[in-house]
């Protein structure tokens, strides 16, 4: 059976306030109304294309996004890719990632997206985003 995608753009789930500011509680509701749409299809895995995002999260609001992950818990069960650029943004992506992964997701960044949908489309879990 192929694997089905839902692909999300930064600028659809990273909203910033009209100062330029990330505005962390809108970026929080987009989370968790793409926990309903996982929620409805939970054969479908997630990448989230960052690439074009100028916004950029602080440690500490990747965190927060973690934890609004953790509230939704049960509509993500399925991996999560994250494709960043070769820059400081996939540093963060990485500090997602790990974050991510320990509290029991199962997400992984990349900067090529090819990687990224071999590794949605892999049976494997964690391990096969580090070849």
């Amino acid at each position: 059976m192929p694997t089905m995608y839902k692909i999300v753009n930064a600028k659809d789930f990273i909203k910033a306030k009209p100062s330029g500011i990330t505005d962390l509680e809108q970026s929080k509701q987009v989370l968790l109304e793409l926990a309903m749409i996982a929620g409805l299809s939970p054969e479908h895995e997630i990448l989230i294309d960052i690439r074009e995002s100028d916004a950029g999260l602080t440690h500490e609001e990747l965190y927060e996004l973690i934890k609004e992950l953790e509230k939704n818990r049960s509509f993500f069960h399925n991996k999560i890719a994250v494709l960043s650029r070769d820059d400081e943004q996939y540093n963060s992506a990485g500090f997602f990632e790990i974050c991510a992964n320990l509290e029991g997701f199962y997400v992984a960044a990349f900067i090529d997206s090819e990687k990224a949908v071999n590794w949605l489309n892999s049976t494997g879990g964690l391990e096969e985003s580090f070849e």
